[in-house]
């Protein structure tokens, strides 16, 4: 009768210690898991998968090493935004990881030198900013897909690679003062930009599958591989870099004009510039450049040769020591044409030839540079340009399909605004 009682007894303690465990929440579920102590640290540890948001603040009392060794997925963002104190702990990891279905966004953690995720495969955004002890983030390699954003801001980190994504909104890399290599060689399309400022000088870019890009902007590279890419939307720009070889072998288009009322409208067209080292310059199949097409300041440039090059709606501006200028197929230009050679001798006669049959619609200057007009910027300005360039066309240029165009990359514009709300 007593073992009886002590039985029923033992299953009610336990019942009732289930009931509490039921009752009382993990950690883990939380919509926030703020971590802001070691004892919370501690607790979170112990998590698989987090329902929601990881955010980390400072604490006083962290050990060298954040680990959360069993952490495989969190169901929100693992975030970690300083501006008050600095982290003391050097190294991050999470060596379970494999999905954060939001974003991956640390920054201002300025004693940080390793994020260790080795098997994350799947985000929605990586924002990595201001993080200027860092230079390991294996996560960086072993990503398959990402939603949106690839941002990479203020490391120390001395390669970006990764082989697998095929897709990505923005891929920004800037402020990285010890960068020599970005590679990534399955990215075959981004939607908004790819841009490299301010980096380490003499940074080797390699983008084989790339085809296609909104914006595309590279500063202080030293050489670019693009063998594959057919289209940039916005602009294509190349500054302040030491490459001597500059190829784009399926390059058709450069910008596309679309309605400034309703679209961001900060195309440039094609400039390259300041690139003392540029020896050779090989765009053979572009026939089309949306607003400008400028090539300064590359001293070591001698010929520049456009075989395929139809229709430039802005300006053109050249300036340099060219021996050599050739535009075979040039049917219009649709603002001023400028060229200024320090070349003796050079003969201005067959580029006055497009301004005498009425090719180029504005001023046209050589060999003396003239500045090319400054635009406004303003939408209403813009707008005009795109009127008189349509009206101003030759009856041979489809103006169908520039309207088309125009509504196509508002359209992109309406969805992604979806995106960056």
């Amino acid at each position: 009768m007593i073992s009886k009682v002590l039985f029923l007894t033992a299953v009610g303690i336990s019942s009732l210690h289930s009931a509490q465990s039921q009752s009382t929440p993990s950690i883990c579920d939380n919509s926030t898991l703020l971590i802001d102590s070691r004892r919370v640290l501690t607790a979170a540890q112990e998590c698989t998968t987090v329902a929601g948001d990881i955010v980390i603040q400072y604490a006083s009392d962290y050990p060298a090493t954040m680990e959360f060794p069993n952490l495989e997925s969190v169901d929100g963002s693992f975030l970690s935004i300083n501006f008050d104190e600095d982290i003391r702990v050097t190294r991050l990891s999470a060596p379970k990881l494999t999905k954060v279905w939001a974003d991956v966004y640390i920054s201002r953690w300025v004693n940080l030198t390793t994020i260790n995720m080795p098997v994350l495969t799947s985000i929605n955004r990586v924002r990595l900013n201001h993080l200027p002890s860092l230079t390991s983030a294996n996560f960086l390699s072993t990503l398959e897909t990402i939603e949106n954003n690839y941002e990479v801001t203020n490391t120390s980190l001395k390669e970006i690679k990764n082989d697998k994504i095929p897709f990505a909104v923005f891929v920004e890399i800037f402020d990285n003062k010890e960068l020599e290599k970005l590679e990534l060689t399955a990215l075959t399309n981004a939607s908004y930009n790819i841009a490299l400022r301010r980096n380490k000088p003499g940074v080797e870019v390699s983008l084989p599958a790339l085809k296609e890009v909104f914006f595309f902007e590279f500063q202080r590279i030293s050489s670019l591989e693009i063998p594959e890419l057919e289209r940039a939307i916005g602009h294509f720009l190349v500054n302040d870099s030491t490459v001597e070889t500059l190829e784009a072998p399926k390059l058709r288009d450069v910008g596309i004009w679309y309605d400034p009322s309703s679209s961001i409208t900060n195309n440039r067209g094609l400039l390259i510039q300041n690139s003392g080292n540029l020896k050779s310059l090989s765009f053979p199949v572009l026939e089309a450049v949306q607003l400008d097409l400028l090539v300064r300041n590359n001293s070591e440039l001698e010929d520049i040769s456009f075989p395929m090059l139809k229709r430039v709606t802005g300006n053109v501006g050249l300036e340099g020591t060219f021996e050599s200028v050739r535009f075979p197929e040039l049917d219009r230009v649709g603002g001023v044409f400028s060229l200024g050679n320090d070349e003796a001798g050079f003969n201005c006669a067959d580029l006055q030839g497009f301004k005498n049959n009425g090719t180029i619609r504005e001023a046209f200057s050589c060999p003396q540079y003239q500045e090319l007009p400054a635009r406004s910027g303003s939408k209403a300005d813009s707008k005009k340009e795109i009127d008189d360039w349509l009206n101003w066309s030759s009856s041979g240029t489809s103006l169908e399909s520039f309207r088309s165009m125009n509504a196509f990359v508002f359209a992109i514009f309406a969805s992604m605004a979806i995106w960056f709300v």
